[in-house]
């Protein structure tokens, strides 16, 4: 159950000052410079959750429950008193009535980080975004440059700058950054690599936007002002007037009609996959490739090649067509090369299309709040292939960056992991996994990692000087994992983000340096405390395999140290929720990827 206006508070108290939200209105004025000034702010905190379209379809918009607001729809804040609105964004999910307990919102209160003037510019963006977003054009306007022009300047210069060079107010907080729009480059064409964009090619990007990335798709401005946009995309960049000025006209690849699917394809698919596509996608398509020590890290804007284990995020599309324009033209701007007739015949290219799609899973995994362990009759193994793991159903947890308090997870790399849950009359244990295109150099002396090997290069890849030796780079920080549970079973549950002071959670926090696991007790994001030594039981074993860390936790039922512990009951469900950093992209206390809570369920 979600308020409403009428559960306003009287007032609330902003550090030592109240305020009186009987009545309250916006004070600021609707002008285009606040409403300018408000959606910066909206951008910088705002948008990787909400959305660029103020639809709750950020990039964060599936990692946390509940959803995102959608400001779009009916009921939203936009229909709601000034008041109410105000107050839901000081105060944020955390600062909800008890009646409205357990709510899980992972919206922040933004006291203490924006001044009320700046919530008020804020709130006055949304509403007149959403109002202009729900006006019905009058009169459909013929394409011009001038319209495209105006269109730009509302709708897209907060993320590609005025000028078009990628460098809007938004550019620090999205990823990959904003296209620099005078190159005159996009990464999904159908023009061969590093040649422009035809104009279908602009008017797909624009209508598609790009998935997996603050690019939204525009398919709700009309055709006519998706053509002045276009219009004026290309009057940004000299290399369309020039293109026009010689004469020249546009070579697009075509896709042919595809083959029958045959395993025999796959198998010669695979083959063509290990030599030319390994070195980046690694053995089994994790991103994990010996090349990608190259790649330097996100504050570059470097983009880790593709984990092809989840096509739901190809930015294309993953149907056979798809992959197989994306193989031919490659992607502008990246290292993904094109695949050149030249050197592929169309077979070729089908058969690793054909391997490709069969790493991966069909569709994207369902996402479901309750996690069953299930009940074996055996004892409890730390093997990471221990048979009684393959009963066990695994579930798909989403994770969002930590971009709640300072500092933040921005663009983390680890967006999801999957779970198994075991126990006995003993023991419980769980089996998480998650993909990683980087593993901390300490576990190799541990024997606990296989990487991918260095594929065998083809001649049309071979250079005049042997390739050098890239040795892995110690990261400045470990790679690490924690499991997160409520100490005390109430009807409220901690904060997500680690607790409050009210309610303690118990975590479980694994580290790739010293490969062990600690217990700690924590309060709030950066109130963490070490349990005593008599209270570290938890079992740990892990490996690292082609991109995957695999981690088994386990531990006793029911322990002696029930303040600080959490106890697990057969038929009881408790809340859990994990956390994960990438010590190679700097990852480390509250900069990390996090999950809401999920129930875990000891079926009898």
């Amino acid at each position: 159950m979600a308020p409403t206006s009428r559960d306003t508070p009287e007032s609330i108290t902003i550090g030592d000052k109240k305020i009186s939200l009987k009545g309250l209105k916006n004070p600021l004025p609707s002008s285009p410079e606040t409403t300018q000034e408000g959606g910066e702010i909206y951008i910088k905190n705002c948008l990787l959750c909400h959305g660029d379209l103020l639809d709750g379809k950020g990039i964060f918009g599936e990692s946390f429950f509940p959803a995102p607001a959608n400001f779009i729809q009916k009921d939203s804040v936009v229909s709601k008193t000034p008041a109410y609105t105000f107050w839901r964004v000081i105060k944020g999910g955390k600062g909800l009535p008890e009646k409205f307990a357990p709510w899980n919102s992972a919206m922040p209160a933004w006291e203490g980080a924006l001044s009320e003037e700046e919530v008020w510019k804020t709130i006055r963006y949304i509403n007149e975004t959403v109002k202009d977003r729900k006006q019905v054009p009058t009169k459909t306007q013929k394409p011009s440059l001038k319209r495209g022009k105006q269109i730009y300047l509302k709708k897209c210069a907060f993320c590609h700058g005025d000028k078009g060079k990628g460098n809007g107010p938004s550019a620090e907080y999205t990823f990959p950054q904003p296209r620099n729009l005078t190159k005159g480059h996009i990464k999904i064409r159908s023009t061969s690599f590093g040649k422009i964009p035809t104009d279908q090619d602009l008017f797909n990007a624009i209508t598609n936007g790009m998935r997996g990335t603050t690019m939204p798709g525009w398919k709700h401005l009309s055709k006519e002002d998706r053509q002045s946009l276009i219009l004026y995309i290309k009057s940004l960049s000299k290399k369309f007037k020039k293109f026009k000025k010689r004469g020249k006209k546009h070579k697009t690849v075509s896709v042919p009609k595809p083959p029958t699917f045959s395993l025999e394809g796959v198998k010669r698919g695979k083959k063509s996959f290990m030599i030319n596509c390994s070195g980046c996608h690694g053995v089994e398509g994790r991103g994990d490739g010996v090349t990608t020590a190259r790649i330097v890290d996100y504050s570059s804007n470097a983009i880790w090649p593709r984990n092809l284990r989840e096509p739901w995020k190809f930015r294309r599309g993953a149907r056979r067509e798809d992959i197989f324009l994306t193989l031919r033209t490659g992607l502008s701007t990246t290292a993904m090369p094109k695949f050149s007739p030249r050197v592929f015949k169309d077979q070729e290219i089908w058969d690793i299309v054909d391997f490709v799609r069969t790493l991966g899973l069909p569709k994207k995994p369902k996402i479901k709040p309750m996690i069953q362990a299930i009940k074996v009759n055996e004892p409890l193994s730390s093997d990471l292939n221990a048979p009684f793991w393959e009963k066990a159903q695994s579930f798909y947890i989403p994770l969002g960056g930590q971009i709640l308090q300072k500092p933040k997870s921005y663009f983390p790399t680890v967006r999801n992991l999957t779970i198994r849950a075991a126990y006995n009359d003993k023991e419980i244990a769980f089996k998480v996994q998650w993909d990683d295109p980087s593993y901390d150099p300490a576990l190799i002396e541990k024997d606990k990692v296989e990487a991918s090997p260095t594929p065998p290069l083809p001649d049309h890849l071979k250079g005049q000087k042997e390739e050098e030796t890239i040795e892995s780079v110690a990261p400045e920080f470990p790679d690490s994992f924690a499991i997160q549970f409520p100490v005390n079973l109430t009807t409220q549950k901690p904060y997500f983000l680690n607790g409050d002071p009210e309610h303690p959670v118990n975590l479980w926090k694994w580290t790739s340096s010293d490969n062990k696991v600690l217990e700690w007790n924590a309060t709030g994001l950066k109130k963490w405390s070490l349990q005593d030594e008599l209270s570290q039981i938890v079992d740990a074993q892990v490996n690292y395999k082609f991109g995957r860390y695999t981690l088994v936790l386990k531990r006793k039922l029911n322990v002696i140290h029930k303040k600080i512990d959490s106890q697990f009951l057969a038929g009881k469900s408790i809340p859990i929720a994990f956390n994960i950093w990438d010590g190679y992209q700097g990852e480390t206390e509250s900069k990390k990827s996090i999950s809401s809570w999920f129930e875990l369920q000891l079926v009898k």
